[in-house]
């Protein structure tokens, strides 16, 4: 019986590991708007070895490229509002876990998330997507958040994340919801 290959799914933190691609038997994905993030100038001398590593493994085929189609970042921005991780994931990260799903859905492969982020494992427990973390614990459970205003208590739409109460002029939170 032939071994199914698994296509494996890195965030910008565990590229950010300096993590040997050969370790990972099948190929591994990730999108252009998080090999931009370990390409940010800020790091650009201290992540050089990273970028080589990288370069070589898109080179020999090992790590593809690839932008998640709109249907699937659509459904991801409306997950992550329901379980209140919206605001706390950014563009890139919405972006891999709807590749992750893209590929889920239309590959005849096992297919796993790497990520250190919680918020991105909460989405992908949501989903029931196959996710690790490396070098550390991931979530235990899956967490609901709801953002709330530490001075008045009211609670307020997810969308509104670190805005400000209209009533009190606090900056709003996200707490787990009771």
């Amino acid at each position: 019986m032939k071994k199914k290959v698994t296509i494996y799914i890195f965030d910008t933190n565990i590229f950010l590991t300096g993590i040997d691609f050969n370790l990972f038997e099948g190929v591994i994905y990730t999108t252009p708007s998080i090999i931009e993030e370990v390409n940010d100038r800020r790091y650009i001398e201290k992540n050089r070895n990273i970028l080589n590593k990288i370069n070589a493994a898109i080179e020999t085929n090992k790590l593809k490229i690839k932008f998640p189609e709109n249907t699937y970042i659509e459904k991801i921005k409306n997950i992550s509002k329901k379980t209140g991780d919206f605001k706390a994931l950014s563009d890139a990260d919405r972006e891999l876990i709807a590749l992750t799903l893209e590929l889920i859905e239309k590959s005849n492969k096992r297919v796993k998330m790497y990520s250190n982020d919680y918020s991105i494992e909460n989405v992908c427990s949501e989903l029931k997507i196959p996710f690790s973390p490396l070098y550390k614990d991931g979530i235990e459970f899956r967490i609901a958040w709801e953002v709330y205003c530490p001075y008045c208590k009211n609670i307020h739409k997810v969308e509104d994340l670190n805005k400000i109460c209209e009533i009190c002029g606090l900056k709003l939170r996200r707490r787990p919801k009771k």
